[in-house]
């Protein structure tokens, strides 16, 4: 059930139905790095059908752009406060995608740990399908052993998963946010937990009966598994020694697969008579630079084991628990979760059918393992990593707020924060900046931060936090990001941003080309730019400022009338488009007054 050889990419799990697009979007994650959300509504506009978009450049700015303007507003990822990934760059572009990130303040100690995706289709009819995705995997790019729980809306099927408590996690979710959501947002999120309330969501086979399994919630559950059990296998990257002891007893197999760290923290005495496996080395490598030698993974949490499975078999039936919880007493006491309990024939869900064992299925891929240490181990540096991550969830449960006012030649930004206790004297050197600007300096958190003459990309709510200290001899440091209140930003910040992007000429017809729906219009522009690169013609037979394209050689009318015949949004993501780049005085400067008049009337004979 589990072979190497059979993955999927994350991706996969956005892909609409044949004939259908993406309506409504909600993840939840731990950590989250800014690239994969911009990912995410990329693949949603590439598989987009309904809209008959072919991104074939997916890669190109143009077309990520277009991506994220489509699809943010109704896409809304939730993630652990201070769990954000420090980017290396910020693209101008990642502003049309800022408000889809919330942060989840779970209670002191505890942390919001859920990793899945609602997700609501339509068709050209107005028709509605609905997908719930339960992964162990994080909105990030780690390159993790992980695994994905895909469940479809289907009315015929006969074994069906009540999506009910899943849409009552959700909603209870909204009340932990740290800061609301936009009211439009909010019922986005409401309608989307309700339609899905209703719909039967088929389980994939050979499984016969299941069930969600929220934890930490109003309406979570307790500890799933039984007492005794005839056999079970448990895989998790992290373990701590009373959920190993709450394991069922068993005179059958019980096999533990971990990380080896995690192994020698916990000692061989807790362990047992478990059998002990980890990931064989190169399972955890990936290919050098230069594509010869493969590098390990060492204890990189990026990379290796991160999936969390419970199997057991009792009672002649196999049970398998597959979703966000670690085999921890923080998973099952306090943390926010959620995973699914799976259950079928043993032949089909045992614990042999989902491992295999050291030549077929996933365990020809790990080897076993005996920890060195007899007791338990102290960790200082892990204790001081925990530290630091407590530090900076405190940081963004105190509402930092980066205030905007005019400066000799940019914008200021100031930042307002009430400081929290110091967790357990940790007395960490914490330095902060805005993300939007690379080259923007660190500034002492504690001296109340200012930066002077910052562009609009600089504007951005997301405020990059770095702290250290040291253990002994060994430095430890974390860095996350915080999403702030801006205050006093320009209100228009988003629409100028957008006439930076698309300054030039060439840029806005590609972009209308790819609203359109007709990529070979790229293609012409590419062949217009070669032909008439170099060349001195009039100025005033050039198409935009600049641009040395002629409007007689630029067949873009026949997508336009092609567009207006379908009836479709197209044309209206269009004229949006347009609409948003006229300047303050109403004009399209970049455009020559032909293409305007062109617009025009395929524009009026729309509306009729």
């Amino acid at each position: 059930m589990l072979e190497p050889e059979s993955r999927h990419l994350l991706t996969d799990a956005l892909r609409p139905p044949d004939g259908f697009g993406v309506e409504r979007a909600l993840a939840t994650t731990y950590t989250l790095d800014l690239t994969s959300v911009l990912l995410a509504p990329l693949a949603m506009a590439a598989y987009d059908q309904r809209h008959a978009v072919e991104v074939d450049g997916a890669s190109t700015p143009l077309a990520l752009l277009e991506s994220i303007r489509r699809h943010a507003e109704h896409t809304t990822v939730l993630c652990q406060a201070a769990g954000i990934h420090v980017p290396p760059a910020y693209p101008k572009l990642a502003a049309f995608a800022e408000g889809c990130v919330a942060e989840i303040a779970p209670p002191p100690g505890r942390t919001f740990h859920p990793k899945i995706w609602l997700l609501r289709f339509v068709d050209g009819n107005g028709g509605r399908r609905h997908r719930f995705a339960c992964l162990s995997r994080n909105l990030t790019g780690d390159r993790s052993w992980d695994t994905v729980l895909i469940c479809d809306e289907d009315d015929e099927a006969t074994h069906t998963l009540d999506p009910a408590p899943i849409s009552t996690f959700v909603e209870e979710l909204l009340e932990s946010l740290l800061r609301p959501l936009k009211d439009a947002r909010r019922e986005q999120i409401r309608d989307l937990c309700e339609s899905l309330r209703g719909t039967r969501l088929a389980l994939p086979e050979p499984f016969t009966k299941g069930r969600a399994i929220p934890l930490g919630t109003p309406s979570g559950s307790e500890w799933p598994l039984p007492k005794s059990a005839d056999a079970w296998a448990v895989i998790s990257p992290f373990l701590d020694t009373t959920s190993v002891r709450r394991l069922p007893q068993s005179r059958g197999p019980k096999v533990l697969l971990s990380r080896p760290d995690t192994f020698e923290r916990l000692g061989s005495r807790a362990l047992g008579d478990i059998e002990l496996r980890v990931l064989q080395p190169l399972a955890d490598a990936v290919q050098s630079e230069d594509d010869s030698e493969p590098v390990v993974g060492g204890g990189d949490l990026t990379r290796g084991l991160h999936a969390k499975v419970f199997a057991w078999q009792s009672d002649g039936m196999a049970h398998l628990l597959t979703g966000s919880a670690n085999c921890t007493g923080a998973a099952f006491g306090g943390n926010i979760e959620l995973s699914v309990l799976l259950s079928g024939p043993p032949s089909a869900c045992g614990v042999h059918a989902l491992l295999g064992d050291d030549s077929s299925g996933f365990l020809r891929i790990t080897q076993g393992y005996e920890p060195q240490e007899l007791e338990p181990q102290p960790d200082p540096v892990y204790r001081a990593e925990r530290l630091l991550e407590a530090w900076h969830s405190a940081l963004a449960g105190c509402a930092p707020r980066l205030f905007v006012s005019d400066g000799d030649s940019g914008y200021d930004l100031r930042l307002t924060l009430e400081l929290p206790a110091d967790p357990d004297g940790l007395s960490a050197t914490t330095t902060v900046r805005p993300v939007g600007i690379r080259t923007t300096p660190s500034r002492p958190l504690a001296d109340g931060p200012v930066w002077r003459n910052l562009s609009l990309a600089g504007l951005t709510p997301y405020l990059s936090v770095s702290s250290s200290v040291a253990v002994g001899d060994t430095p430890v440091s974390r860095d996350c990001v915080l999403i702030c209140d801006v205050v006093d930003a320009p209100d228009d910040r988003l629409v100028r941003l957008l006439r930076e992007l698309l300054a030039r000429q060439e840029d806005i017809l590609r972009y209308l080309a790819l609203l359109l729906g007709d990529p070979s219009v790229d293609d012409l522009l590419d062949r217009l730019l070669q032909e008439t690169e170099g060349e001195d013609e009039d100025p005033e037979k050039r198409v935009g400022t600049g641009s040395g394209l002629s409007f007689d050689d630029l067949v873009l009318l026949e997508p336009l009338v092609r567009a207006a015949a379908r009836g479709d949004e197209s044309l209206l993501r269009a004229h949006r488009l347009l609409e948003d780049l006229r300047d303050p005085q109403g004009e399209l400067p970049q455009l020559s007054a032909d293409f305007l008049e062109l617009w025009r009337v395929v524009w009026e004979a729309s509306e009729q």
